[in-house]
């Protein structure tokens, strides 16, 4: 009952790490190259410094120069005919493999960059490097720069990093050990460790169940509470605190939810509050609306129904139907009406199937947009809203409720029509402006 809540909050989670992660790695899978996940699939970690890139002269154009074909100024990738590019590494350290210290170890160049458009951090001094040979016998850094972990990186620690990897390969197994490794190393400073430790307890959660204890769990909880606004950390650790519940994992997600209204925050929690308890969290929502006296709480709550969506007959037709009037309530304007509000409960009533509970409510909306101080975009969303207020018989049927009434809009306001006509060809798809000022 979960996959509305679960396809929005695992889409973000995957578009918020791939754009922090890394200053230039693309199109890898976050949770597929922690640290965790490199150091098992690695064949050589290595601690050492990026000494130069050597052209290496070929007969032919050769698998790299076609695969890396240089884009714009070759700051991205640089591939060049009838050359290959390696990269010499000066090795202080092994982890994992056979270099040996004091040497140098040579690797396919990432993209086939030159020297000077590697990261600065990388040119600057000490990486761990995780390589892998490729079929040809050549080593390659895994998944581009997020295979490797710098200073930078580290927050001016990389003995911490280093220190946690030699234990990760010492001690492959899982134990609870290891999870109070991944929870000190969690220091929501923003640090390479810091996220990746944060997205194995939230993406690999089925690895670290069987072995984590009461007190770790708490432990997350209190992580996730102490995490700020916007972070990394916090996104992962909210989803976290959903996969291992420890006691008060209602309470404190509650929490971390009302201190932060973001759309990012209120979605992953309400994630983590069906994995928690989806019943108790729906109830315990609706009770909290009633003692709400801040906007931004009130505007939370119904986010969070709206994606939660309570249904009669899975949730029992009490929720449903005390959602169904918390939102309708809120489908009313005049001059002094908080807009943001009111769209996030334009949000909820389409996204809750709510078939004919709201139908006059939304019409009542447009119908005074002269007078009740509406702009576009509420104006907009009330369209879509009553545009999704249908009904699928037995036989897959749908009966748009509102049909004539939005066809004589569109015939009546050119500037409603394609909003109208767009909107009940797509319901649920078509977006609505949200609080964050981005589409829902």
């Amino acid at each position: 009952m979960k996959t509305k809540t679960l396809f929005c909050a695992l889409a973000l989670l995957a578009m918020i790490v791939a754009v922090e992660a890394s200053a230039e790695a693309r199109n890898y899978i976050p949770h597929r190259t922690t640290v965790q996940q490199l150091a098992n699939t690695a064949q050589e970690i290595v601690v050492g410094e990026l000494q130069s890139v050597e052209d290496v002269k070929l007969t032919e154009v050769g698998l790299d120069a076609a695969k890396y074909k240089r884009i714009n100024d070759g700051k991205w990738q640089n591939g060049e005919d009838y050359v290959r590019r390696e990269a010499i590494l000066q090795v202080n350290s092994t982890i994992k493999g056979t270099s040996q210290p004091g040497t140098e170890l040579r690797f396919v160049s990432i993209r086939q960059l030159k020297l000077a458009d590697y990261d600065a951090d990388l040119r600057s001094g000490e990486a761990i490097y995780f390589l892998h040979r490729r079929e040809d016998g050549r080593y390659i850094v895994l998944s581009d720069e997020r295979g490797t972990v710098t200073k930078d990186e580290s927050q001016g620690d990389l003995n911490k990093t280093i220190d946690f990897v030699k234990n990760l390969v010492a001690e492959p197994e899982v134990s609870p050990l290891t999870i109070d490794r991944m929870l000190d190393a969690i220091s929501l400073n923003g640090s390479r460790l810091s996220v990746d430790c944060s997205i194995e307890l939230s993406w690999h959660h089925d690895v670290y169940a069987p072995q984590m204890n009461a007190e770790q769990r708490t432990r997350i909880l209190d992580l996730c509470k102490l995490s700020a606004a916007g972070t990394e950390e916090r996104n992962q650790l909210l989803t976290a605190a959903g996969r291992h519940p420890a006691e008060g994992a209602l309470d404190g997600l509650l929490e971390v939810m009302f201190s932060d209204p973001s759309w990012s925050t209120t979605s992953l929690g309400a994630m983590s509050l069906e994995y928690v308890d989806r019943g108790q969290a729906i109830n315990r929502l609706l009770n909290e609306y009633d003692l709400a006296t801040d906007d931004n709480v009130k505007m939370v709550i119904v986010r969070a129904l709206g994606l939660i969506r309570p249904k009669a007959d899975y949730d029992g037709a009490e929720p449903r139907n005390r959602t169904l009037n918390l939102v309708k309530g809120l489908l009313k304007a005049d001059v002094d009406t908080n807009k943001d509000l009111l769209r996030e409960a334009l949000i909820a009533s389409r996204d809750l199937r709510s078939q004919d509970a709201h139908v006059a409510e939304l019409k009542a909306l447009i119908d005074n947009r002269e007078t009740n101080g509406l702009g576009d975009a509420e104006v907009k969303a009330a369209i879509v809203a009553l545009a999704a207020a249908r009904t699928v018989d037995a036989e897959g049927k749908t009966t748009i409720l509102a049909q004539d009434y939005l066809v004589a809009l569109g015939e009546a306001d050119a500037v409603l029509k394609q909003a109208a006509e767009s909107a009940m060809k797509f319901p649920y798809t078509t977006l609505i402006l949200g609080a964050d000022g981005k589409g829902h």
